[in-house]
């Protein structure tokens, strides 16, 4: 009876031992692979407009400009963000250019059509404001709008790409929402862990999905 009950102790402690490897074996996948799961790519085609979302720097509107040179889109729509003291500065006489219209202005000098630009207001300070705002201008335009290129960082490409598909369903017709993530950022999808500025971003994004998925499109 002791021999019967060591062998079962001993069995049990290795099943335990061998989940515990398989489970170690996941998580390192997972954290290797963390950093490309954010990222969501699709290859540009044909488009109405080019909709680049605010945040990060001068690296979204080059990526935009590219899309435009190459003739994919006939527009650049951008929607104004909320700037803390903005407001302020305002009321005190003080004109500052936000930065949608900062980006619009590097456009122009990089030779794009100051009529290609359409800076939306709203004082955005989400991206899902940026897809709600933009989804309410198309429907007050009544514009007719099937398919946008999406200009914003690689490590928030997915999520922003998720966030515009599920704003877009408000048009009540089908819009295909392509992500075309700037090439001028410098994530590092395959070595985020070795940034700690990386290493934030695949966090905050996680974090944002998951309240996205959980909160924010069920309000």
């Amino acid at each position: 009876m002791v021999g019967g009950r060591v062998f079962k102790i001993e069995v049990k402690r290795k099943r335990v031992l061998f989940i515990g490897i398989v489970l170690l074996v996941l998580l390192a996948v997972l954290f290797r692979y963390a950093g490309g799961g954010i990222v969501a790519g699709d290859s540009p085609e044909k488009a109405d407009l080019i909709i680049v979302l605010m945040g990060s720097g001068p690296d979204r509107i080059l990526g935009a400009v590219d899309l435009y040179e190459q003739g994919y889109a006939p527009c650049i729509m951008m929607v104004e963000n909320w700037q803390p003291g903005y407001e302020l500065l305002e009321s005190r006489g003080v004109s500052l250019p936000r930065d949608a219209e900062l980006a619009a202005m590097v456009g122009v000098q990089l030779e794009v059509a100051e009529e290609a630009f359409v800076i939306l207001p709203g004082d955005a300070r989400s991206t899902q404001d940026e897809a709600l705002i933009v989804t309410q201008y198309l429907k007050e335009q009544q514009l007719k709008v099937d398919k946008v290129l999406l200009v914003s960082s690689k490590y928030h490409s997915r999520r922003s790409a998720k966030i515009f598909r599920w704003a877009l369903r408000g048009l009540e017709r089908d819009v295909k929402v392509l992500s075309c993530p700037t090439p001028y950022d410098d994530f590092n999808a395959a070595a985020w862990w070795n940034s700690r500025e990386d290493a934030k971003r695949v966090v905050m994004e996680y974090a944002k999905l998951v309240n996205f998925y959980l909160f924010d499109r069920w309000r």
